[in-house]
């Protein structure tokens, strides 16, 4: 046993059943934090939250929250966020116990150092989202441990399909195929930029707990893209729990805990994987909270609950049986909205924009949910309300 980890409580879930029940404050910085919003109201936290959209239903779960100059492409400003971050914490109820960070921070571990310094962290540290997030260590660690993992390159190869991304680039819009009609790219690729060997196959993930040393599987996902001619690979949506097979799962789980404990992850993090029958291939590790919390936060521990409990060196058991598949969808916008039209929100729609704001092309009007005994209704039923909310906010 490690000689800075508390001993072991002899209910794993009763450090996670306490923090649940204290109604303590948390500052939360993500790139939409209504998620993560909803998951600490969950779990009997009140939530402070810093992101790039400061939407209604965001609002509503929070005494405050604050939209921080920046973007989805770029992430934010840093100095906006350190701003914002202090202003939330001096309107706070009480004084917050830490920062959770959701996505955006990946390619930026000095600014999480900075952060963790200022704020407290709730969540994996700058040194290891850094070596989580480093292709060519990840693909290092992979082939130690016998992970598989597509070939990687600084140059794109002259054979074969190659995929080409942002390191710590997060929401599929930073990955474009490597040859487009007509090209061909030569020499090394520009700073922060990898070669990837695309792999064909279902996009599935496992979300897991960590404490640095074990991990917790909480359970499994499956992912799509919502394409357009230059962002191939955007992300679309997410449902769970799945089944996948037996083989694929207890790999995918040993995989998670040798990475988690080479790299110190704390708390919430996912595993991305390529599925094609019974083989499957790591494409990356997130090494924070992500999208899982919409689909996965069913189990009798509320999952943020369990993040903190993890982070202090508790792993609570994580038991997430439902019989519904739970999914989530987001809409983007086809063509620019001069002013939202819609006033009056189904209870299936999230990240609600406000009446009246502008949404540009391509960016996010919102996100709808839905439920069914199995994925395929899910999916179809997220496209039906795709379609419903496009033509309410005057996208088509």
């Amino acid at each position: 046993m490690r000689a800075d980890l508390p001993p072991k409580a002899a209910d794993p879930a009763g450090p996670a059943r306490k923090a649940a029940a204290d109604g303590a404050c948390l500052l939360v910085a993500a790139q939409s934090g209504r998620a993560l919003a909803a998951a600490a109201r969950r779990a009997g936290f009140v939530p402070l939250v810093a992101d790039l959209f400061a939407d209604s239903d965001t609002r509503a779960l929070c005494p405050a929250a604050i939209a921080v100059e920046g973007a989805l492409a770029t992430g934010f400003r840093r100095d906006g966020l350190v701003e914002a971050l202090d202003r939330l914490a001096a309107v706070a109820p009480a004084p917050p116990i830490g920062l959770v960070l959701g996505s955006g921070f990946e390619d930026r571990p000095r600014l999480i150092e900075r952060l963790a310094a200022r704020y407290g962290l709730l969540g994996t540290a700058g040194p290891g989202v850094r070596a989580a997030k480093d292709p060519l260590g990840l693909a290092a660690a992979c082939r130690q441990d016998g992970i598989p993992h597509p070939p990687i390159a600084r140059m794109v190869p002259e054979a074969g399909d190659w995929l080409v991304k942002r390191i710590g680039g997060s929401g599929g819009v930073h990955v474009r195929p490597a040859r487009r009609p007509g090209t061909l790219p030569r020499g090394t690729l520009p700073r922060g930029r990898y070669a990837q060997a695309f792999v064909p196959g279902r996009s599935v993930s496992l979300g897991f707990l960590s404490d640095g040393i074990d991990i917790r599987p909480v359970g499994f996902a499956e992912q799509w893209t919502a394409p357009t001619p230059a962002r191939p690979w955007r992300f679309g949506g997410m449902a769970g729990p799945v089944r996948l097979p037996e083989t694929v799962e207890a790999g995918m789980i040993d995989a998670a805990r040798r990475l988690a404990r080479r790299f110190g992850l704390r708390g919430l993090a996912s595993l991305d994987a390529v599925l094609d029958g019974e083989d499957w291939t790591l494409v990356e590790i997130n090494p924070r909270p992500g999208a899982a919390l919409d689909v996965l936060d069913c189990g009798e521990v509320p999952l943020l609950a369990a993040h903190i409990a993890a982070c202090r060196g508790y792993l609570p058991e994580m038991k997430v049986v439902s019989a519904m598949v739970r999914g989530i969808g987001i809409v983007y916008a086809t063509k620019p909205i001069a002013a939202v039209l819609a006033a009056e929100w189904p209870a299936w729609v999230f990240d609600r924009p406000d009446s009246g704001g502008s949404i540009g092309a391509g960016d996010p009007i919102a996100t709808v949910t839905a439920e069914a005994p199995e994925i395929g209704a899910v999916r179809a039923l997220i496209e039906r309300r795709s379609a419903w909310l496009r033509a309410d906010c005057g996208a088509t």
